[in-house]
């Protein structure tokens, strides 16, 4: 290739070299380590609460699924709820055990909330065939237990009818380790109560009449003030509805509880967990209900 006459290449200096592009220093490097770890944790953090949101979700799903559904199926149960029409034969039966009930501090208001743990037993009948149903909440005392079913059933009453009182005889007196007679429904309950309702709609706090053999009712002013203590219907008596309340506890919290090593532990460290208790409520009517036991 020619170049032109007036024309010279020209050097570099002497000395003096191709210039290099500079690069970041170590503050600049500093910061950019810094700003990318606070957005690095930034996204940690919105991952956790992410993470704990769905697992709480979960939680509370799994325990509506379950309380929805003992609570489906003891108001199935007690709906079929039958006056055995004979004498001395209990046909519906709730009773407050005489332990301390759970109370538990409601936030931002003053006041708290009882658990309570009732007893509960009813007659049914199918094809002459009566059946005593019971439910039992597994140590009360502490709080928090697991609910058991009781059934057993006497399959020819007419000719032997004495066996149909000893029914509920058998659901005071049988343990909840026998299979036979106890199954287990659900987990984490916190809260059973009862109450019984007459045909017109009036929560039922007396007995029925003047006929002590009809009922037999008593207010539980030393455990729980304002609760009844004891429902008793004989002969062709039976509440004409009944409210039922389940509390059912979050399973997380559930496993905490059962590692505390007494009864009294159990309960102070749930008074304060209200919010994890979820309530499922019932109101059956009862359509075998005789109106002449209340007249």
């Amino acid at each position: 290739m020619a170049f032109p006459l007036n024309h010279s290449i020209r050097r570099p200096a002497s000395g003096r070299g191709l210039r290099v592009s500079r690069a970041f220093s170590l503050v600049e490097i500093l910061i950019v380590v810094a700003l990318l770890s606070v957005i690095v944790l930034g996204l940690m953090a919105m991952f956790g609460q992410t993470q704990r949101a769905f697992r709480a979700g979960m939680a509370q799903i799994d325990v509506l699924e379950s309380g929805r559904a003992a609570a489906d199926l003891l108001a199935r149960e007690v709906a079929q709820t039958r006056p055995s029409g004979l004498s001395n034969t209990v046909n519906f039966y709730a009773w407050l055990p005489l332990i301390t009930p759970l109370y538990q501090e409601l936030p931002g208001i003053q006041g708290r909330r009882t658990n309570v743990a009732h007893e509960l037993f009813f007659l049914t009948c199918e094809n002459q065939v009566w059946t005593g149903v019971g439910y039992r909440i597994s140590a009360p005392d502490a709080g928090v237990g697991a609910l058991y079913r009781y059934s057993a059933s006497v399959s020819n009453p007419l000719k032997t009818p004495e066996l149909v009182p000893g029914l509920f005889n058998d659901f005071l007196n049988t343990p909840l380790t026998d299979p036979y007679k106890f199954s287990r429904v659900a987990d984490g309950v916190v809260h059973l109560r009862v109450r019984a309702f007459n045909p017109a709609g009036e929560w039922i706090v007396d007995e029925l009449s003047d006929d002590q053999r009809n009922s037999d009712i008593r207010e539980s002013t030393a455990v729980v003030p304002g609760e009844i203590g004891l429902y008793k219907f004989f002969s062709n008596a039976v509440p004409a509805a009944v409210e039922i309340e389940l509390g059912f506890l979050e399973t997380r919290l559930l496993e905490r509880v059962k590692a505390l090593p007494t009864a009294a532990a159990r309960r102070n460290y749930l008074s304060n967990h209200v919010a994890q208790v979820h309530v499922f409520r019932q109101y059956i009517p009862i359509s075998a209900v005789d109106v002449k036991a209340y007249q």
